[in-house]
């Protein structure tokens, strides 16, 4: 294993969680960025991450790296990744996503969301607020794979896409 793409990967971790932490301690969660774009945001900042790494040990090389070398090192960090951000993910589920969820279905952007849906009738918005709450109470193991998927989907690509790009033959 690449020790470069193991500290990438770790560095990685720490950045995501850092970001996850602002959003939830801030109180930017039900915010639009926060419940809409901050997943893709931090599994999006992988590349970076991919791309400094490979660069780093392309140098150390002379310039010369193999595609498969290259897709390695970034899946080396993709599973650091996936291990270290899963856990958090857990933790931060077990801790304030079942508040989070009350909030949100308590909140005036969810009955703005009901009140747009032609087909939903006034009287049944507690009904469908009682509902989703208690659709809410997964378990935090749900909660992480779901998460997860995203994050293995865009990841595994970008890794792949980073690898094309960035190998360098010898001329």
């Amino acid at each position: 294993m690449n020790r470069r793409a193991l500290y990438f990967g770790i560095a990685y971790s720490i950045t995501v969680i850092i970001f996850k932490l602002l959003i939830v301690l801030g109180g930017y969660s039900l915010s639009t960025f926060g419940y809409f774009y901050s997943g893709i945001t931090s599994v999006l900042l992988l590349v970076p991450f991919y791309y400094l790494a490979v660069r780093g040990t392309r140098n150390d090389y002379s310039g010369v790296i193999g595609g498969r070398e290259v897709l390695r090192i970034c899946l080396t960090i993709f599973a650091v990744g996936a291990v270290l951000v899963s856990i958090y993910n857990y933790f931060e589920f077990e801790y304030s996503g079942k508040a989070l969820a009350i909030a949100y279905y308590n909140s005036e952007q969810f009955m703005t969301f009901l009140k747009a849906q032609p087909k939903i009738k006034a009287e049944d918005y507690q009904k469908i607020i009682v509902e989703q709450i208690k659709a809410s109470e997964v378990s935090a193991f749900k909660a992480t794979t779901g998460k997860l998927f995203s994050y293995i989907l865009i990841g595994t690509i970008s890794a792949f896409i980073t690898s094309a790009l960035m190998k360098r033959s010898a001329k």
